[in-house]
């Protein structure tokens, strides 16, 4: 019997998808913004090594899709 295959793919990948899925709907170059939580823009921001991590938003490209990352501030 054949064991069944993890099919959760990275964060990385889902992202590339989604670059995929847009630039088949539009013909004009997409822009993606991500208002994250610390945590979460953490774990983004340690896919990269070139990044300043000492920024509070990076961005990416990812064939033609810009993907903008945002370190949100907790309220006060």
């Amino acid at each position: 019997m054949a064991k069944a295959k993890n099919n959760d793919i990275g964060s990385l990948e889902k992202l590339a998808l989604i670059a995929e899925s847009i630039q088949t709907i539009f013909k004009g170059k997409g822009t993606i913004i991500f208002e994250l939580e610390k945590e979460e823009y953490k774990n983004v921001i340690s896919h990269f090594r070139e990044i300043d991590r000492h920024h509070k938003q990076f961005s990416i490209d990812i064939s033609g899709t810009e993907f903008h990352f945002i370190l949100t501030e907790p309220e006060k």
